[in-house]
């Protein structure tokens, strides 16, 4: 259950540029991690542009006014290659489905215990591993 959070300056993304980046979340998971592809929780925050204070070159970078940061929660069973890898892609897909600049994601990952997961209903993810296998199966 990787749970995206784009933070961006408000005004600055369209309509289909916020859908292009939430594709660009959803298909690197799938295509990093293995995820079924309706594995999708992005959540895009809209700031005023005077509360996001990103550099435009640090460090060595060419930061447009479309500058980000991104976060994405994973489990804590997700490998280095792995998060390597979801890294790469969560970049690539954002430049080919958002037209959003390489140097304009700055991405944290965050590892989470299963246990501190929840899809809904009130039960953890450790709880619910074998039935929500079987819901992704079916």
């Amino acid at each position: 259950m990787p749970v995206f959070n784009a933070h961006v300056a408000q005004g600055k993304l369209t309509k289909e540029q916020k859908q292009g980046l939430a594709d660009a979340f959803v298909l690197a998971i799938h295509d990093a991690l293995n995820a079924p592809m309706e594995d999708q929780f992005v959540i895009i925050n809209e700031h005023p542009q005077d509360n996001i204070f990103i550099h435009p070159t640090f460090p060595n970078m060419q930061r447009t006014d479309k500058r980000m940061v991104v976060t994405v929660d994973v489990s804590t069973t997700r490998t280095l290659e792995e998060k390597r890898k979801l890294t790469e892609l969560v970049t690539k897909y954002a430049v080919e489905k958002a037209g959003i600049g390489q140097d304009d994601i700055s991405l944290l990952i965050y590892a989470l215990p299963l246990e501190n997961m929840s899809f809904g209903r009130g039960i953890l993810m450790p709880d619910d591993a074998e039935a929500m296998v079987k819901r992704t199966r079916s």
